[in-house]
């Protein structure tokens, strides 16, 4: 699917032209894809085919593969991984494609762990009210903004997730279980990570085993796996591609997903080396290149958060967000979606 994006000319009676920035067509970009299914079903294995895969390994559940890894365990070792990628990826000295999440709901747990830690509990349900659950998915969902700035990066972007089956009770038929992505908390409070996962996702692939009907009647199971690509009852899937509802378990079967960037299949050792860079500017201390990734994606949202404590008295005209309280500044880091979401409404109006 090659780039067919033109301008649309001005269409019925006005004699003016439209001062919308109208576009037509179709656009390439790079692709956001969840992989999730059972334990041993091949979920890594088959990311490890996605185009030159870079793993962010959370549990070293891809040590049986030959695959480039970076292993974190914490939400601010993830955070650094991606911006030193990202600062790669932009000056062009990265020879991967993809960067591989493995797994989501680990990372999940690794927010919680910051969550507790901040309030210096041992458990998250000590936080009462299901203020630690909600803190710890938005963490998560932050943290899906970091893997968007990657893939403005040109980088593909894969969180591959355990299943859980879970009760579904719609409210015009009768209740029925369905496959869907894990997250180590009760339904209720993982819903907001899960459906924030699941609409950032341009694919949702779901793997299983087969499960073949005998002749008697008896399910038997097998060593026959398959990749479901739309959703169903019984799961959890999508995809914007136009793909068969069930494929094989192959990178191949993949390809619609990645078909227009796709890259030789070299050896990393005998990546060609790139161009060299301009040496990129050094961003100044405690600038939005240090707090996120670059200027233009994070200095909005500094701008708009600096307003809004300036509203709710936190902040003084002319301050920034360092000199926020420490208490404040805390909260920030671990519910910055959240503070944004306010702010925004804030801003419009609406608050």
């Amino acid at each position: 699917m090659m780039n067919t994006e033109k301008t649309v000319p001005a269409q019925g009676n006005s004699p003016q032209a439209c001062a919308l920035p109208i576009v037509r067509g179709r656009r390439r970009k790079t692709q956001r894809v969840v992989i999730y299914g059972p334990e041993g079903v091949g979920k890594s294995t088959l990311a490890a085919g996605l185009p030159a895969p870079l793993f962010l390994d959370t549990e070293e559940g891809t040590l049986h593969l030959d695959a480039d890894r970076l292993h974190v365990e914490t939400v601010p070792q993830m955070r650094e991984a991606c911006r030193t990628i990202f600062r790669e990826a932009k000056a062009g000295s990265l020879p991967y494609k993809t960067v591989v999440i493995d797994t989501g709901d680990r990372l999940w747990d690794m927010c919680a762990q910051e969550v507790t830690a901040a309030a210096k509990v041992e458990s998250i349900e000590a936080i009462g009210y299901g203020k630690g659950y909600a803190q710890a998915s938005e963490m998560f969902v932050s943290l899906l903004a970091m893997f968007d700035a990657l893939r403005s990066a040109g980088l593909h972007v894969a969180v591959v997730c355990h299943s859980r089956v879970e009760t579904v009770s719609p409210p015009d038929s009768e209740a029925y279980t369905m496959y869907t992505v894990k997250v180590n908390a009760p339904a209720k409070q993982a819903a907001t990570a899960k459906d924030k996962l699941r609409e950032w996702a341009d694919a949702v692939l779901f793997c299983n085993f087969v499960t073949v009907v005998t002749d008697a009647g008896k399910a038997k199971g097998g060593t026959c796996r398959k990749v479901y690509t739309e959703h169903r009852a019984t799961w959890e899937a999508k995809n914007r591609h136009g793909m068969d509802p069930v494929v094989e378990m192959t990178p191949e079967a993949l390809a619609p997903i990645f078909a227009d960037f796709e890259v030789p299949a070299v050896p990393i050792g005998q990546m060609p080396a790139p161009d060299a860079p301009d040496a990129p500017e050094e961003p100044a201390a405690n600038s939005p290149k240090d707090l996120g990734f670059d200027h233009e994606l994070v200095a909005d949202e500094d701008a708009l958060l600096v307003e809004y404590f300036v509203h709710v008295n936190r902040l003084k005209p002319g301050q920034s967000l360092a000199d926020l309280p420490q208490q404040v500044k805390a909260a920030l880091a671990a519910r910055r979606a959240g503070a944004l979401e306010k702010a925004r409404a804030w801003k419009g109006g609406l608050a």
